[in-house]
C-alpha cells in the first residue's frame, strides 16, 4: 500500500489554448530524460484544460496517451509539466479555428526551440517536429500567426523546463 499526494492549481483548470513541455525523469539515473512537446486543443474540435491533458497522457487509451505509449512503465519516471496558456478557448467555430491554428504554430515553434536548446547527453525529445514538406509560403503564413512576445514566452517556458 502507498499514500500519495499532488497539488492541482486552479490555474491549470482554465479552458485556455496552451502549449506545454512534459519532462519525464527516469528513476534510473543512467537513462535519458524524455521530453514531450504538446498542446491542448483537438485538431477537429474542442479544448480541455491542461490538467485534463496531463491525465490523458497516462490513459490506457492509446489514442490519448503519448507518454504511456513512449515510456511503457510510467511508474519508473517522475514528471514535470510546464505550460503556458495563451488565449481563452472560444466555442464559436470561426473563432475556434483561429485559436487552433495559432496554437498549432505555437506548438511547432516550441518544439523547434526545444530541439535547439536540448542537451542531447541528458535528454531526448520523443516527438521532434520536422516540418520538411511545408512550402516556404506556408511557413511564412504560419510564422505570422504568433507575435514576438509569444515567441519570447515560449523561450521562457523552454528555459524553465530544460
Amino acid at each position: 500500500m502507498e499514500l500519495g499526494h499532488f497539488k492541482i492549481t486552479g490555474h491549470s483548470t482554465k479552458r485556455n489554448w496552451a502549449v506545454y513541455i512534459f519532462v519525464a525523469t527516469p528513476k534510473n539515473e543512467k537513462e535519458l530524460k524524455k521530453i514531450y512537446v504538446g498542446k491542448v486543443g483537438d485538431n477537429r474540435e474542442g479544448c480541455n484544460p491542461v490538467i485534463s491533458r496531463v491525465g490523458n497522457h497516462f490513459s490506457h487509451n492509446a489514442i490519448h496517451s503519448q507518454i504511456r505509449n513512449s515510456l511503457g512503465e510510467t511508474e519508473n519516471y517522475d514528471y514535470d509539466y510546464h505550460y503556458c496558456q495563451f488565449d481563452k478557448y472560444e466555442i464559436e467555430k470561426s473563432l475556434w479555428k483561429v485559436g487552433r491554428e495559432k496554437t498549432n504554430e505555437l506548438e511547432r515553434e516550441l518544439n523547434r526551440i526545444v530541439q535547439k536548446k536540448l542537451n542531447k547527453n541528458t535528454s531526448e525529445l520523443i516527438n521532434a517536429y520536422g516540418g520538411n514538406h511545408i512550402s516556404k509560403a506556408e511557413k511564412k503564413r504560419r510564422s505570422e500567426l504568433i507575435t514576438e512576445q509569444e515567441k519570447s514566452m515560449l523561450e521562457k517556458l523552454c528555459a524553465k523546463a530544460l
